[in-house]
């Protein structure tokens, strides 16, 4: 959820990714852990806008908020896919710039793409199976960050319990032949 000035909307909001906001960020972020005294992770989010007064890309914004405040990342792959597709970068570029050892956690979904005239959106909607090209990024993302804990989100749409096990079966597999390399 995301609000601003008092009117609340059913997803999160972009934000500007300049180094005023990375600065609020790293000391927001700093005031959470030692209220709590233990690390967060901070999960990168599905953007359909992005602000023009960015100076950074996402992934620089999240590297440098991990490395400055010491939070860990939960790195949605999904949401990398969706944000890639709606604004036109490469998401194995994203992946390669996320500092691996930050990385605590990992989350898989489906979306949904929708067409407007001549315009395609995708939306993290959570609606749907984990698609090829999310899985194929998964797949590079566990080469780049080694075995993580993963979890497949489905909010909506929700098949029977057979579907949902065979998606995480899907990723244990994944999870396996990264520990079968690394060891």
């Amino acid at each position: 959820m995301g609000s601003v000035d008092g009117e609340w909307l059913n997803d999160l909001l972009p934000m500007p990714y300049t180094e005023e906001a990375l600065a609020h960020m790293i000391q927001r972020v700093g005031e959470v852990q030692d209220y709590l005294g233990r690390q967060i992770l901070i999960e990168n989010v599905s953007s359909y806008l992005e602000f023009t007064s960015s100076a950074l890309r996402e992934w620089e914004f999240l590297a440098a908020l991990a490395i400055e405040s010491g939070c860990g990342l939960l790195l949605d792959v999904n949401n990398v896919y969706v944000s890639s597709r709606n604004h036109g970068f490469d998401p194995r570029v994203y992946l390669s710039h996320i500092p691996g050892t930050y990385v605590q956690e990992i989350h898989l979904a489906g979306h949904t793409v929708k067409r407007y005239a001549d315009h395609e959106i995708v939306i993290d909607t959570h609606a749907a199976p984990v698609c090829d090209a999310v899985w194929d990024l998964y797949e590079l993302a566990l080469t780049h960050v080694g075995p993580t804990p993963t979890l497949i989100e489905w909010d909506t749409d929700i098949p029977a319990l057979g579907v949902l096990a065979a998606e995480a079966e899907h990723a244990d597999r994944y999870l396996e032949r990264t520990r079968a390399i690394a060891a």
